[in-house]
Order: structure tokens, then C-alpha cells, then sequence
């Protein structure tokens, strides 16, 4: 069986980040305890999982940012990679809680370019998808940016200037994303474009798209991670057969049969030895 490992692979600068910094907050003794992380650090089970077995304890996806702070009465709280919004960062202050601020860099970025245009009365577009938790973040920065996460949104907008300040989710298709710009560029065409999909999301979708042509390509990640999702619609693009598995064990429900060639990526926040384990799976395949 030929085996081609996409590259790049392996934690983004943004999730390696996250996770130092939890390792590193786990490993003071003066850390202020409990320790709870608001919803999941990263999307995905194992490091979150990982994180539990350690003692912090991870509040459900189920509550929003602003009822897990509601649950939380001291120590220590953790604000994932995706970001919060302004007003539940305050209400935690306000709780005197420890906070621990994982956001990435780039989400960070995002947070400030929104305000100062809002500060400068601009309108503003946000291309994201419902209940991300990083759109969930942007969107509690104001009640006036107005979210896009489909083309019928775009026609539906009712913008009392033409040139509203746009950007997006950072780990959206860069694919998709091009359609959405042209559709918003066409009705305002002041509009200033601030395409901020991050340069990880960029570059895994990128060699996804332009891989040989496989039997296979297996993307290994967190079914809620959207990066993850994207790399598999994107390697759909190139009209290559494509499965989404979080684990080895995972891998194990599908057939093989007649499988010659495989092609395998992961997303930005998959730990490598889950890939790892994967190709030396695959390699023993008689």
C-alpha cells in the first residue's frame, strides 16, 4: 500500500500555544484551584479528555460562554483558543475569578480590527458558521456586526452604507470564502475585505487541494473541529474519495478493500501520534 503523508500536519502555532500554556499553568503549585476550562480548549476529545484526567474540569459545550461563568464561584478559569466575548471576560472579572486566556493570537487580532472599525461607525460583516464558539465570541463584541454563514444571507443585507468593514472565521475554506467576498464586493463595493483565515488553515487546505490523485484521503481530527471539516470538503473539491476519522480505532469501521493508495492529512489541532498510529496501521495491511 503507497502512503502519502500530506504536509503540513501537527499542532498550528495558535493550538500549541493553548496547550503550553494549560501545561505550564498545571505545573505551578501556586495555581489557584479548582481549575475549570469554559467548553473545550481545542476541538478535540484526546487533549480534552487528557486535560480531565489531570483534574481540570471542563465545563459543557452544551452552556454558553456566559452561563459556564455562572457556574463557576472561585479558582480558576480557562478561555479557550477560540476566543470570548467582552462582556463575559467582565462578568468574570467582576466575579474575581482567575482567568487564564488561551485565545489565539490571530482570534485576538480579529476581536481588535472589529472594535476599531465599530469605533469608526463602521458596518460590519462577519462570514462565520452558527455556534462556533470563536463566531459566539466575535459576535458578543457587539449586537451590530451582522453575521453571514450562507450566499442567501449576503442578499438579505440591508446596509445603510457601502463600505462596511468584512472579515471572517479564521478556519473557514479559503475556497468558499473567495464567493463570499466577490458576492459582498458586488452589492458593496466600498466594502473593505479583511480576510483573516489563518496561515494553518491556509496551507493544510491548500496541499489538501493539489494532492495526487489517491484511492483515499483520510483527514484525521475532531468531527466538531471546523478546520478538520474543511480540509474534508476541500479534498472532496478535487473529486478524491475522503473520510473523516478521529482515531485508529475509528479507521477500523471502514473497508480497505481494493484500497492501493492513501493520502492522509489531519487537522490544526490533532495530536501526530494519532496519525502515527494510522500509518503504522496502514503499513502492516498484508
Amino acid at each position: 500500500m503507497i502512503i502519502n503523508r500530506i504536509k503540513p500536519q501537527g499542532f498550528c502555532g495558535g493550538v500549541k500555544r493553548a496547550i503550553d500554556i494549560v501545561n505550564d499553568l498545571l505545573n505551578k503549585p501556586d495555581t489557584v484551584k479548582p481549575i475549570y476550562m469554559l467548553g473545550s480548549l481545542i476541538h478535540n476529545e484526546h487533549i480534552i479528555n487528557e486535560f480531565k484526567n489531570k483534574g481540570i474540569i471542563v465545563l459543557p459545550d452544551t452552556l454558553t460562554k456566559d452561563e459556564m461563568v455562572d457556574e463557576v464561584n472561585s479558582g480558576t478559569i480557562i478561555i479557550s483558543a477560540h476566543g470570548i466575548s467582552p462582556i463575559v471576560l467582565a462578568k468574570a472579572k467582576e466575579k474575581g475569578l482567575n482567568i487564564i486566556d488561551t485565545t489565539c493570537p490571530y482570534v485576538s487580532l480579529i476581536h481588535k480590527n472589529i472594535t476599531s472599525a465599530l469605533a469608526n461607525n463602521k458596518d460590519i460583516i462577519y462570514i462565520g458558521t452558527k455556534n462556533h464558539p470563536e463566531v459566539q465570541g466575535v459576535l458578543g463584541i457587539s449586537s451590530k456586526i451582522n453575521l453571514v454563514t450562507n450566499k442567501d444571507d449576503i442578499a438579505n443585507l440591508n446596509l445603510n452604507t457601502d463600505n462596511p468593514y468584512v472579515t471572517n472565521q479564521t478556519t473557514l475554506s479559503i475556497y468558499d470564502i473567495k464567493d463570499y467576498y466577490d458576492l459582498i464586493k458586488e452589492k458593496y463595493p466600498n466594502s473593505y475585505l479583511d480576510n483573516k483565515i489563518c496561515m494553518a488553515t491556509t496551507e493544510r487546505q491548500k496541499a489538501v487541494k493539489e494532492q495526487e490523485q489517491t484511492d483515499l484521503c483520510i483527514i484525521v481530527g475532531d468531527k466538531k473541529s471546523s478546520n478538520t471539516q474543511k480540509l474534508v470538503s476541500v479534498s472532496e473539491l478535487a473529486n478524491i474519495k475522503t473520510i473523516l476519522v478521529d482515531s485508529l480505532e475509528d479507521l477500523k469501521k471502514y473497508s480497505l478493500n481494493n484500497i492501493n493508495k492513501i493520502s492522509i492529512s489531519s487537522g490544526a489541532s490533532t495530536p501526530s501520534y494519532l496519525v502515527d498510529e494510522i500509518i503504522n496501521y496502514l503499513n502492516n495491511i498484508k
